[in-house]
């Protein structure tokens, strides 16, 4: 007398593939509704090309300048003095502070020259919470040139950032 079908090997087997199947689906779904869409997908690279070049200018244009700060941290105030490249008539700048890790803890900063033409500003009290590196971008007023570097916050000594080109 043969077994019935429910207590063979091979149906089970059998049924066990569509099965397992459907079970990753359903897992394959819930991380995908879950993580939604990769923000580091671009959907127009010519022209995120473009910007990147325009960028890679604007730190060559810095450079070619000859333009150089020293940095300082006391307590939360920032201390900015051009080493190099001053120009004649100091204007305000833009200073952008990117978290390596932290995208939320991103800021930016507009700084102005006192009669000594120190550059002076003050970091909200949460950039110190997150200690670490942070890349550090100024530009003046009129977007001519830029200057980035990578730095480590809360710093303690004098700091010289010039510009750097990666990858030119």
């Amino acid at each position: 007398m043969e077994k019935p079908w429910y207590k063979q090997f091979w149906p089970w087997f059998l049924m066990c593939i569509p099965f397992s199947v459907i079970i990753a689906m359903i897992i394959t779904l819930s991380i995908a509704s879950r993580y939604g869409d990769n923000p580091m997908v671009v959907d127009d690279y010519y022209k995120k090309g473009r910007g990147i070049n325009a960028q890679v200018e604007k730190v060559q244009e810095a450079q070619k300048r000859g333009i150089s700060f020293s940095f300082r941290q006391q307590d939360t105030n920032i201390l900015l003095a051009y080493e190099s490249g001053a120009p004649a008539e100091l204007t305000a700048l833009n200073m952008h502070f990117y978290h390596t890790t932290l995208a939320e803890k991103d800021f930016s900063l507009v700084l102005t020259a006192d009669a000594n033409g120190v550059f002076r500003g003050t970091l909200p009290a949460d950039a110190l919470a997150h200690e670490g590196k942070w890349t550090v971008t100024i530009t003046p007023f009129d977007g001519s040139w830029r200057l980035s570097q990578q730095i480590q916050l809360p710093s303690y000594r004098k700091l010289i950032l010039e510009p750097l080109t990666y990858g030119v």
